[in-house]
Parts: structure tokens; sequence; C-alpha cells
């Protein structure tokens, strides 16, 4: 990515107390889905495997803004 098309990205207008919200209200989403997504580990059934690798996503863009979560069992 360029860096003009950085500066074009939504999150750029961003304060960092509205990322911080953003990154606050993702942390509780993943919290509160952990248990469901670790009971799903066993389904093979594609919206479950769709729903992990969304959880996956959320987990690792949470880790990349320094908010470390537990990675759910079947991760």
């Amino acid at each position: 990515m360029s860096v003009d098309a950085a500066a074009e990205h939504p999150l750029a207008d961003l304060s960092p107390r509205e990322v911080r919200a953003l990154a606050e209200a993702a942390a509780w989403y993943a919290k509160y889905h952990e248990e469901i997504i670790s009971k799903s580990a066993d389904d093979h059934s594609a919206l479950a495997v769709t729903r992990r690798e969304q959880f996956d996503s959320l987990h690792s863009a949470l880790w990349k803004l320094g908010i470390r979560l537990r990675r759910p069992d079947g991760l």
C-alpha cells in the first residue's frame, strides 16, 4: 500500500480516542465470543469455518494493536 493510499484510508481520520474505542469494542466482542468459537472447533461446516477465520482475523488485528487476548481452542 502506498503512503497516499494509507492516508486515504477511513481509519486515518479517526482520533486516538476513537481508535481506542474501536479496539476496546472489538476486544469485548472477542472475549464474548471466545467460548462460542472454542465450542465450534470440531464443526467443519462452511459457516463454522468462516466464523473461525473471521474471528482469527479479529484476534490477529487486536494482537497487532497490543491487545493480548487468549487464543481460543480450535484456531
